[in-house]
């Protein structure tokens, strides 16, 4: 596969990855607007040290990535610079979604709209923030 058909093929995966964040995200707080939802199971109070926490992990994310695509050699071929630019663009992108969902799950079991929307929202806006861009690396 040529490096733009990896590069499209890649940004169709970060567009699937935040619409399923999003997605999930808005019937998670329509569960709990409308009533919909189990009973909360989990201490809501609970939340802002689990949140935080959790926030915190998803920041990480992007210094991960960061630091995944800074250590590409800038002498290596463009397949082999995208290639390695798919997988610290996956991992970022992992990183930051795991977060977000376990997030919204967490704000659904603890009946915490509020949560849900913090960790949906933080999670797209992370993934929007991290699109995959052939000028990132020099390629495509």
């Amino acid at each position: 596969m040529n490096t733009p058909a990896q590069l499209r093929t890649l940004q169709i995966i970060w567009v699937a990855l935040v619409g399923g964040v999003v997605t999930y995200t808005a019937v998670v707080f329509g569960l709990l607007r409308t009533g919909a939802a189990p009973e909360a199971s989990l201490d809501a109070s609970i939340m802002n040290l689990i949140g935080a926490g959790v926030l915190a992990y998803m920041i990480g994310g992007v210094f991960v990535r960061r630091a995944m695509v800074e250590r590409i050699p800038r002498d290596a071929s463009p397949e082999a610079r995208m290639a390695a630019y798919q997988t610290a663009v996956i991992v970022g992108l992992a990183l930051s979604e795991s977060g977000g969902l376990i997030l919204v799950t967490l704000g659904l079991l603890s009946g915490t709209s509020t949560w849900v929307l913090a960790g949906g929202a933080s999670a797209a806006v992370l993934m929007f923030m991290a699109r995959p861009t052939g000028d990132e690396i020099g390629v495509a």
